[in-house]
């Protein structure tokens, strides 16, 4: 029962389908096809049945076309779904392994610490407003100083930046000998992760689908649906329409799928939750900030007491 309850919710999700998208597209194509059988059917105009039409644009060509349209953008879709666990996987990480190796002798020190924890959330956060080419907003603000905010403002790369200041945060606890030779290197390949995790972000997102291949793609798809009236016309009469219209919303949908996925990173209903995942790092490390934070104070309470 939950299983077919969720097949016809998903049939009935709109919001998440390209049916908006290509909505022109399939009016276009049928209005075509409404003029056409209109002249046949009134106009007498019998010339108008072509069949030999059907061999202008062979059907698995363009399959084969649209298929790998939508694999290509499929394996850019996984790989930034692939990315962004990664890279909570490797925030976690890293600021297990700092809470848990860097010494702290006050609390100023262990202030500065949660702070350069939540820095680890500020890149992941910095990094989703990279990707949309977007700036500074509350969410980053809330996770850093006044004086780091202006700081991303004037830069060009903002989760490097803050790459940076956990670096420089890492570099300086080495030289205090808050933490040794291996420990510091380990941290330091954490960071060099999260770096990779951008850089392979922003290659997907720089190199999108080469025009001339999209471009041809969408000239076959209007070529192939212009011509189908014509060649069912002397069979079909008036349901052409119809038949046309369905023929076009599968065709303009593949391709629609297609260039929606393509960039994962934007806010479109199909793309990567990335707002959600940077939620859900940041509240794992304040969980952790707070763990040991509770841990201290009945340790305390027992001493105490």
């Amino acid at each position: 029962m939950s299983y077919d309850k969720n097949w016809f919710k998903l049939v009935l999700n709109f919001r998440s389908s390209v049916i908006w998208d290509i909505k022109y597209q399939v009016a276009v194509t049928m209005i075509i096809a409404l003029i056409i059988t209109l002249i046949y059917e009134k106009g007498g105009y019998t010339k108008l049945s072509q069949p030999t039409l059907a061999g202008l644009i062979p059907g698995i060509v363009l399959g084969l076309l649209l298929v790998f349209r939508t694999n290509t953008a499929y394996e850019r879709f996984w790989e930034g779904w692939q990315i962004g666990g990664m890279t909570i996987f490797t925030g976690r990480n890293l600021s297990r392994q700092i809470w848990m190796n860097i010494i702290v002798k006050s609390f100023e020190d262990k202030e500065k610490k949660a702070y350069h924890l939540r820095l680890i959330a500020a890149f992941f956060v910095a990094m989703t407003q990279h990707l949309r080419r977007e700036g500074v907003d509350d969410r980053l603000k809330c996770l850093l100083a006044p004086e780091h905010s202006l700081q991303l403002k004037n830069v060009s790369n903002m989760p490097l930046k803050i790459t940076q200041w956990i670096g420089a945060y890492l570099a300086q606890q080495y030289s205090q000998q808050h933490i040794d030779s291996i420990q510091f290197a380990a941290l330091n390949r954490l960071l060099d992760q999260l770096v990779e995790c951008l850089s392979r972000c922003e290659r997907i997102l720089n190199a999108p689908m080469p025009k001339a291949y999209s471009i041809h793609l969408r000239h076959l798809l209007i070529l192939y649906c212009f011509a189908l009236p014509f060649q069912m016309v002397k069979d079909l009469h008036w349901w052409t329409v119809p038949v046309v219209g369905v023929v076009a919303f599968v065709l303009f949908g593949i391709e629609a799928i297609g260039l929606e996925i393509e960039n994962p990173f934007g806010y479109d209903a199909n793309d990567i939750p990335l707002d959600s995942l940077c939620r859900k790092l940041h509240n794992d490390i304040e969980e952790l900030i707070a763990a040991d934070e509770d841990a201290s104070a009945a340790f305390h309470n027992s001493h105490v007491s």
